[in-house]
């Protein structure tokens, strides 16, 4: 159903005593429909009448406003003759398709006409800017759309998926392109929502093992990472017998960045097809890429660093050589006077009674508790006790590997406890009494 915007909308250019010309231009606005659905064309018509004729084309209002593709179809704009009052009026009209974008009411504000025409009396040239009204634009969803996202309403949408690259194994630094080819009908191409924006490397899902031990010995897979490098996508649009058509070519290039597994995801569009009036749902499979394991990059020797070692090193070396050439020749007499009174002081024949009684070498450990006793320090109580029943135990015809087993184990811990009072002795460098002349009987 038309709705008429703005009936024969008469302007007089010239005043006679107040009263308007019966020659002003005519111009007429139509629209087709009262309402239309989002992306498809709501067509509107402005058609301009003179009387005679216009020497230039007129300057047709744009209706550009945000949320709205205007589109002019291939001869839009075509000559019209009409006749009122039993003359001929020549002038243009200009069909427009005006293609919301989102449902809703739009409103198109005023806008300006312009036009140039032969006056019939005067035979000059009139210049006349006439105000298009503002007029509302109310777009609808299908009750079956309502929910997508991204809203995509057309005849048919196919998509073409390319993949360069990711089937064999990839090095760091080659490049994985994927690549969409869109093609839409029924409505522009403009309402394809970029789809690669949001389909870059993810890091694979982890497997899971059949048994605990599997688990256990699989080193978990390095996720490899990639860098996008998308191309400008492009789109054109085609309009043909009245029906707009399209397509858009998406191109991203990904370079791996570091070795191991990534997965590209899948990619899910769904759409209204306004033919069968259902929702339809496309599925491009995505890929799974290796990415081998760089070599480890050494390090690079800094000089600076390598200098000072070089120096430090040679700086120890010449700090050896003059210990060694000058200060050893002088401390080492007192280095022998010292390990001469060490290996002649009681806590050096109590280390080696020590180590007898773990290797259980009676006869060495009663040669070193004689040599300890020899140097002042006699065995105490419990340790002649130990050792006193270790030599029955071990002589006596009764005895046993373990009662002698237990008896050592007294004897290192009696040595032991005799050991601290020998250190603190050995640093207090005092004198001792006199050993006993026979302390084992």
């Amino acid at each position: 159903m038309k709705r008429l915007l703005s009936a024969i909308l008469g302007f007089c250019m010239c005043f006679v005593a107040g009263m308007v010309s019966a020659q002003d231009p005519q111009i007429e606005i139509v629209a087709e429909q009262e309402e239309v659905i989002v992306g498809q064309p709501y067509i509107l018509r402005v058609k301009v009448l003179v009387p005679t004729f216009m020497p230039k084309p007129p300057v047709f209002p744009t209706f550009e406003v945000p949320g709205l593709i205007v589109r002019l179809p291939e001869r839009s704009t075509s000559p019209v003759s009409e006749r009122i009052e039993g003359e001929t009026w020549a002038g243009v009209q200009r069909t427009y398709r005006i293609y919301p974008m989102q449902a809703g009411v739009t409103e198109i504000p005023e806008q300006q006409l312009s036009i140039v025409y032969k006056d019939t009396q005067t035979n000059e040239d009139v210049p006349l800017s006439v105000p298009v009204p503002a007029t509302t634009i109310t777009a609808i969803v299908p009750e079956g759309a309502s929910d997508l996202d991204p809203l995509i309403l057309a005849n048919g949408l196919s998509i073409e998926q390319t993949w360069q690259g990711g089937e064999e194994e990839l090095a760091v630094g080659d490049a994985v392109v994927r690549s969409l080819d869109i093609t839409i009908s029924g409505t522009s191409a403009l309402f394809i929502p970029p789809l690669l924006e949001s389909a870059s490397s993810e890091e694979p899902p982890a497997s899971s093992a059949e048994g605990a031990e599997t688990e256990t010995e699989t080193e978990t897979e390095s996720a490899a990472t990639f860098a996008p490098y998308p191309e400008d996508a492009v789109v054109t649009e085609i309009m043909e017998r009245g029906v707009m058509s399209g397509a858009r070519t998406e191109t991203v290039s990904y370079i791996a960045q570091s070795g191991g597994t990534a997965v590209f995801p899948d990619i899910t569009l769904q759409w209204y097809n306004l033919v069968s009036e259902e929702i339809e749902e496309i599925t491009l499979p995505g890929l799974t890429v290796t990415v081998a394991q760089p070599p480890k990059e050494r390090t690079p020797i800094d000089p600076r660093a390598a200098i000072k070692w070089v120096l430090v090193f040679v700086l120890a070396v010449v700090v050896a050589w003059v210990a060694y050439r000058f200060v050893y020749p002088i401390a080492r007499p007192r280095l022998q006077r010292l390990q001469e009174r060490y290996a002649a002081s009681p806590i050096a024949a109590h280390r080696l009674a020590e180590k007898k009684a773990a290797a259980k070498d009676l006869n060495g450990l009663f040669f070193a508790l004689e040599q300890r006793s020899v140097r002042g320090v006699a065995p105490g109580e419990d340790l002649e006790t130990a050792i006193t029943a270790l030599g029955r135990t071990l002589y006596r015809e009764s005895g046993s590997n373990g009662s002698s087993s237990h008896q050592w184990q007294i004897i290192q811990r009696s040595l032991r406890k005799e050991r601290r009072a020998l250190i603190f002795r050995h640093h207090a460098g005092t004198a001792t009494k006199l050993p006993p002349l026979n302390p084992f009987v």
